[in-house]
């Protein structure tokens, strides 16, 4: 596996930071979003799992070492920051991976750019959300990736309810995997059913073990399971 290397994007708010390894690997390209709080060396281990692929991930507004601005948190503005890095980097096509909210943002983003979407990841997450309030906030202070009141009701004040389930059929043909803990309670069977009408070339894999997090325990499992399905975007470019 290359060096993994740090990247920092100006953007009009401050710098994004994201963090890229493989570069040199001749694999389809993995571009990894970090669940709501998480940054992007919560996917650093994977690199390594995935090192025949150069993988990128991306620490959004506010998280790990990026800057975060005065106001701007809707999943649309986290869109435009995948946006900036993918094109700081020049990365022209590529699989998407999301864990839970970074599924929305990913989503979000695949829906303004859907020419850059080999494929889809989408782990453990309904592509549903509603406004979030005192009570979010509250349970969110204790998160280590929580630096600030002032981040936290940002996001709160600029999230609002959301449905991008319907705009996804335009991806009803782009190869989508569908990950979920078998002791989660983020996504129930009808929202797998919805899901599976809708990314109609899609694969559903459940984790019986796992809760939310569906790369834990059995990481193992997780790995052979992202690499079957990547092997097959692989044969068909």
């Amino acid at each position: 596996m290359s060096e993994i290397r740090d990247v920092f994007v100006e953007t009009s708010f401050g710098r994004l930071h994201a963090i890229y390894g493989n570069s040199q690997a001749s694999g389809v390209p993995m571009v990894f979003i970090p669940g709501m709080l998480g940054k992007a060396e919560d996917w650093q281990n994977d690199f390594a799992s995935f090192s025949e692929h150069p993988c990128v991930a991306i620490s959004l507004r506010g998280r790990g070492r990026s800057d975060f601005p005065s106001s701007g948190f809707s999943v649309y503005d986290h869109a435009n920051d995948i946006k900036a890095v993918v094109a700081h980097l020049g990365l022209q096509r590529f699989v998407l991976v999301g864990f839970s909210q970074g599924a929305l943002y990913a989503v979000a983003y695949a829906l303004a750019h859907p020419e850059s979407i080999m494929a889809l990841v989408i782990q453990d997450k309904v592509l549903k959300q509603r406004k979030f309030g005192k009570e979010w906030v509250e349970r969110a202070r204790n998160h280590p990736s929580a630096k600030s009141e002032q981040f936290l009701w940002g996001i709160a004040n600029d999230s609002q309810d959301l449905n991008l389930l319907e705009e996804c059929r335009l991806f009803s043909k782009t190869p989508t995997l569908i990950l979920k803990g078998g002791n989660s309670a983020m996504m129930m069977e009808e929202d797998l059913a919805e899901m599976k009408e809708v990314f109609k070339n899609s694969k559903i894999e459940i984790f019986p073990l796992s809760g939310h997090d569906v790369s834990s325990p059995d990481y193992d499992l997780y790995v052979r399971t992202m690499k079957r399905f990547l092997n097959k975007i692989s044969q068909a470019h």
